[in-house]
């Protein structure tokens, strides 16, 4: 007996139908746990949004007494990175934190968009510094015979002398005019950092506060370059 070809189609269907109902019940369960996800997470986002703009400095400038923003914006932020480069100097036993870092810390907040707190002008600076550091340190020791240190009279005070004068010429020759790495420079030029472990330590320490600076004045709604400064439209 020949069915109806309609019949026989339906009943397919309606056969195909039963067999693939438990996976279309997941997938709706499935579409309803996404559906009432995503309202969520975009209220999530939302406050998010709002909250980073509340605490941007650009909307706190344009609201309060530009000083007060300023000074708070530096002091904790500051205070923050040489606490993180303290802690870590302690835990991995290393020697991360020397006195230069303090007024690069100042400078990556208080005058964040500047060109002397540009990563360039920060890293390859100190790089500068540390390198003629060694270098005066490594010709005085040979010229003297003996290791540098702070209480080796005449000779370390050439060394920081010839350090000095060659970090000053780097940092202008190379357009990185960040002043605190003359500092680093005298450090390493007085023997006060005379070991390699501590010469590393010193620039990785630098990398580190450059880029804890750079997330946090960019969660802050604060167009600091990645690298260099973006040249100015004359």
């Amino acid at each position: 007996m020949n069915r109806d070809p309609l019949n026989q189609a339906a009943s397919q269907t309606s056969g195909a139908a039963l067999i693939e109902a438990p996976g279309d019940a997941d997938s709706a369960t499935r579409s309803k746990v996404s559906s009432d996800s995503e309202p969520l997470r975009g209220h999530r986002l939302r406050r998010w949004t709002v909250w980073r703009a509340q605490l941007s400095v650009p909307f706190l400038l344009a609201r309060g007494d530009e000083m007060s923003v300023v000074s708070v914006f530096t002091a904790i932020n500051g205070g923050l990175t040489i606490l993180i480069i303290s802690l870590l100097a302690w835990l991995c036993d290393l020697p991360l934190l020397f006195p230069a870092l303090g007024p690069t810390s100042f400078i990556l907040y208080n005058a964040p968009l500047s060109r002397a707190a540009a990563p360039r002008s920060i890293i390859l600076g100190h790089f500068i510094g540390i390198s003629c550091g060694v270098g005066s340190l490594l010709v005085f020791s040979f010229l003297g015979g003996e290791a540098i240190t702070l209480q080796s009279g005449g000779a370390a005070l050439c060394s920081a002398s010839l350090a000095l004068a060659a970090t000053c010429y780097f940092l202008i020759r190379c357009s990185c005019p960040h002043a605190p790495a003359c500092a680093s420079a005298l450090i390493v030029a007085l023997g006060a950092a005379s070991t390699w472990t501590a010469v590393l330590g010193m620039a990785a320490a630098v990398v580190l506060v450059t880029a804890q600076a750079f997330a946090l004045n960019r969660l802050v709604c604060l167009p600091v370059p990645l690298w260099a400064p973006r040249p100015r439209n004359l």
